[in-house]
């Protein structure tokens, strides 16, 4: 059982993921933490039009907080990080902006290789724009929009999710918008 006391810094990724499903802290803790990742892949594949990638990165990495399998032996970073590719590809083939690019399979052990080299100087800034992010997120949303994607974060429907709130789908659509762009904004 995870010590639902304990700082969410200190939590590994998949505590965070277990936690997601019922605090909202967990879930900004993991946007915080893979920001960086999602910035990288949509600038990777995408840098025209790289801002509307970093959001379908994030939607590929909630994707991977809500279908990550603890019971598989693999770590959650891992498991995001092909989430994330693999989303931002999918939405490029899917609009037909997918040109001729060659994937490089190494680029994951890049990222981790940059962060294996930070200085303690370089880790407190980022922890402090961790801090920041996690602040931000937790203002920005609403109860209600919290709720929505809490059980967004489940992979219910939008109608399941209306049926649960008690609320119409229409309800359920709006807050979604509104917390992707509170997300968006919050993140930018």
């Amino acid at each position: 059982m995870i010590d639902p006391h304990k700082d969410n810094a200190a939590l590994t990724d998949e505590e965070l993921v277990r936690n997601a499903k019922n605090d909202k802290r967990a879930v900004s803790e993991l946007i915080a933490r893979y920001l960086r990742t999602v910035e990288y892949f949509a600038s990777k594949y995408a840098p025209d039009i790289r801002e509307d990638m970093v959001q379908e990165g994030f939607v590929g990495l909630l994707k991977a907080v809500n279908t990550y399998r603890h019971d598989e032996n693999v770590k959650f970073s891992t498991y995001a990080n092909v989430c994330v590719k693999n989303k931002i590809i999918s939405s490029m083939k899917k609009n037909r902006l997918l040109g001729n690019i060659e994937f490089d399979e190494e680029m994951n052990e890049d990222i981790f290789e940059e962060s294996a080299q930070k200085d303690p100087e370089s880790i407190l800034i980022e922890n402090e724009r961790i801090e920041e992010i996690n602040k931000k997120i937790n203002e920005a949303l609403s109860e209600q929009e919290w709720k929505v994607f809490r059980l967004f974060l489940t992979g219910m429907a939008y109608n399941q999710m209306a049926l649960n709130l008690g609320v119409t789908v229409k309800s359920v659509d709006n807050a979604m918008q509104r917390v992707r762009r509170k997300l968006k904004s919050v993140l930018k």
